[in-house]
């Protein structure tokens, strides 16, 4: 009894001095994948090391323009042309971020970058004349995670999506240092109406015109703005969906800001159903009929939502009131969005379906995709301490998954290794709770070990020699 005692002693000696002592600490990344007003973030992302070049910049923007395009075309929407002027206000904001450390849609006079208080002022300034949607991602090296972040946050994902826009402008800054060592900002626009604000005025009587549109608050008539709108709109199908047919995304969402989750901060990758603006009230989502099925051995296991919501119920009031200038219309179905209240799994495939009416008839729509397949995934609990030993072989990679049972997650996440100096081993996060480990060289054999917290669980790899 006395050499087990003196056993566990030693070993809770061994855990205390491995999480607490001078091994290397790996931050995960932020929670907020897209943007947070004025505050910083209690996340880090594996640093960006080197500050990004003019000619890198100009290759990584024309490259997100490209990726989100193809997204886009992904779901049958229209491309987004390439805009110099917002492209400009884009710049200039992805650089205030990054010279301020700040992650916010607005800024600040009194601190340097500043081009404009909010995203239609900056582009204003810039010498765009009508209103404009921004989003916004931190800390990323290349311009595909980016657009991903983006594309999990759901209000940004909207924007990206949206099918009365038809122009774009992406700016990218990075210095390497700080909680904002990049920065990417998007303004999207529409062309037409970009169009109309520049054009002579000529009233009509009994006109309705929207006053709040264009720069210096010249009227836009009623009839010219929607047309505006739908001739964009009329090029683009009637209902889209993301995650796309067939598609393949992240399994998490974490935070977006404005955020539509704030009583949590991780959980399942939203899924959603967005209507043509023009078909605006000849579409109706029955209530109580989103659903979301993981696909398991020809069985449809239910997932749970944390929430479902519409543009109507949307629980952001201040976002459906920037959003919708067409009062008539702002209360008829436009979108509606299931967020699943655990994160999806890794490597699975999902179904989700709806039901809708169109003009009066009742319809159907069904659509699959799946998350990405992760090599030796092996799953803990995120919770509670573990130890568990793994065997692995040169040029073998393991899949350390640590879901959490509830939508919160803690504040600080890390990552401990102890690997000897014989042994080479690449390790990273994929997202807050995956970390991906592969053995690249060990000529002497031996074993590693690394540990996750908060959980405090410990994964020691003994090496298999041929």
């Amino acid at each position: 009894m006395l050499i087990r005692l003196l056993l566990y002693f030693m070993l809770g000696l061994f855990l205390i001095w491995f999480f607490n002592g001078g091994l290397e600490k790996i931050m995960t990344p932020p929670s907020d994948l897209s943007s947070i007003p004025e505050q910083q973030n209690p996340y880090q992302k594996t640093p960006v090391t080197k500050p990004l070049t003019p000619s890198m910049v100009e290759a990584q923007e024309r490259e997100a323009m490209l990726y989100l395009n193809r997204i886009r075309q992904s779901v049958h929407l229209t491309s987004l042309q390439y805009q110099p002027a917002l492209s400009n206000a884009a710049r200039h904001h992805a650089n205030y971020s990054s010279l301020n450390n700040l992650q916010s849609h607005e800024e600040q006079p009194n601190l340097p970058g500043f081009s404009g208080h909010t995203p239609t002022e900056r582009a204003f300034s810039a010498g765009y004349q009508s209103p404009v949607a921004e989003v916004i991602a931190y800390n990323h090296r290349r311009p595909h995670p980016f657009i991903d972040d983006l594309m999990s946050a759901i209000y940004h994902r909207l924007s990206l999506l949206d099918m009365t826009k038809d122009q774009i402008g992406v700016g990218i800054s990075g210095n390497g240092e700080g909680p904002v060592n990049s920065s990417l900002t998007a303004l999207l626009g529409n062309q037409a109406l970009n169009a109309l604000c520049q054009s002579p005025l000529s009233p009509k009587p009994g006109t309705y015109y929207y006053q709040e549109v264009c720069q210096n608050n010249r009227p836009v008539s009623k009839r010219d703005y929607d047309q505006a709108l739908n001739q964009v709109a009329k090029n683009n199908p009637k209902l889209i969906t993301w995650p796309n047919p067939g598609g393949e995304v992240s399994p998490v969402f974490y935070e977006e800001s404005p955020d539509p989750l704030p009583e949590c901060n991780v959980s399942g990758y939203p899924v959603h159903i967005q209507i043509n603006p023009i078909y605006a009230g000849r579409i109706e989502f029955l209530n109580d009929s989103f659903k979301v099925f993981e696909q398991k051995n020809d069985e449809l296991i239910p997932i749970v939502a944390e929430t479902i919501f519409d543009n109507q119920s949307n629980p952001v009031r201040e976002l459906n009131a920037l959003t919708n200038h067409s009062k008539p219309s702002s209360k008829k179905d436009r979108w509606v969005a299931f967020f699943p209240k655990h994160r999806l799994n890794w490597s699975s495939q999902y179904q989700a379906e709806i039901q809708y009416k169109e003009d009066g008839q009742r319809k159907t729509q069904r659509w699959q995709f799946t998350t990405p397949n992760q090599p030796g995934l092996v799953t803990f609990s995120a919770e509670k301490a573990q130890k568990q030993t793994l065997k692995i072989k040169k040029g073998q990679t393991y899949t350390l998954y640590f879901p959490p049972s509830q939508c919160k997650m803690a504040s600080t996440i890390v990552m401990r290794k102890q690997i000897p100096k014989s042994i080479e081993v690449s390790s990273h996060f994929i997202d807050g709770e995956t970390i991906q480990v592969t053995l690249n060289a060990a000529p002497f054999g031996g074993a590693f070990s690394i540990a996750y917290g908060p959980s405090q669980t410990l994964i020691r790899f003994e090496i298999e020699t041929d």
